[in-house]
């Protein structure tokens, strides 16, 4: 049993708190509030507060720990295969981002030590902190030094993470690399890639922005099936292999329909691009498609083009 000791406000006596027991009540309670986010934030922060620092290197025993139950708030909600378990996780690692610098060895342990689903997480409260202005320049540097030896589920989000960081050189050098290098072998690997990179620095990625017409023209794509990108397949009752994606976004075309958006966001008068846009907001097959396409170019950019991409 752990008993971590601390003055009460106001009062002259000395409050004793299990930790053994309020580390999971705590992770719980703010689990529970994932559905609002600026209570999940402010209630992570008094747990943080009420847990002390004693509590940091406690945590990681919680990561997996499946005796932690969903709290009644949730009740219907999060049904899914380890649903909660990445909420659980996601409320540990908001707790912990309130220790700021204090937190960075315990995080540098998950983020650089041994995979798993945690990995990544860790990952993304080092680079808020670093956004901040806490250790920036060293965790960059340290994250640029493991990150080509993540595996693909950990690499992929830390780039975007990263990408966070918009206008350091050091991380437009590294997105800038692993862009180019998946060109080779998976191009859409590197549009992701590509877009992290637009999003930390714009000159750079605009070096290569002819990738994303051929992108949009299909090459590269011949032969490519919806399941390497995350479609699920069905059978319809003539046999026929159909794909859609959990979120309902269109599946024919669907790179080429991002790819085209995204050129159309940075040169909305490029004649190519125009022609193919032309091309699908009279022939798409899907409806939600025609009519995205008309309003983005009728109404102008903004959140039209966001919730697309």
């Amino acid at each position: 049993m752990r008993i971590f000791q601390f003055w009460k406000k106001n009062k002259k006596t000395v409050v004793a708190i299990n930790l053994d027991t309020a580390i999971p009540a705590a992770i719980i309670k703010v689990g529970g509030l994932v559905d609002q986010p600026e209570q999940f934030t402010a209630e992570a922060k008094n747990s943080a507060a009420m847990l002390g620092e004693e509590a940091l290197p406690l945590f990681p025993r919680y990561f997996f720990g499946t005796e932690l139950q969903k709290p009644e708030s949730l009740a219907g909600k999060y049904e899914g295969l380890g649903d909660w378990l990445h909420i659980q996780q996601d409320a540990i690692f908001e707790i912990i981002y309130n220790y700021r610098e204090k937190a960075i060895p315990m995080l540098y342990e998950v983020a650089f030590g041994v995979y798993d689903w945690t990995q990544y997480k860790a990952v993304r409260i080092l680079t808020r902190l670093a956004r901040e202005g806490l250790q920036t320049d060293q965790i960059v540097d340290d994250i640029i030094s493991h990150v080509d030896d993540f595996r693909y589920e950990a690499q992929m989000p830390t780039f975007y993470f990263l990408s966070g960081l918009t206008g350091n050189k050091k991380v437009a050098a590294l997105l800038q690399r692993h862009f180019l290098e998946n060109l080779e072998y998976d191009p859409i690997d590197a549009f992701d890639i590509f877009e992290n990179l637009h999003r930390c620095s714009p000159d750079v990625a605009m070096r290569h922005a002819d990738f994303l017409k051929a992108i949009a023209r299909g090459e590269g794509l011949e032969g490519r099936s919806p399941l390497l990108d995350g479609a699920i397949g069905t059978t319809d009752e003539n046999g026929k292999q159909e794909y859609h994606w959990p979120d309902d976004e269109p599946v024919e075309e669907h790179h080429q329909l991002r790819a085209a958006i995204f050129y159309y966001q940075l040169n909305s008068q490029d004649e190519e691009v125009n022609r193919l846009l032309d091309q699908w907001e009279v022939s798409h097959p899907e409806e939600n498609v025609r009519s995205y396409i008309g309003k983005l170019r009728g109404e102008g950019q903004g959140e039209i083009l966001h919730s697309f991409l």
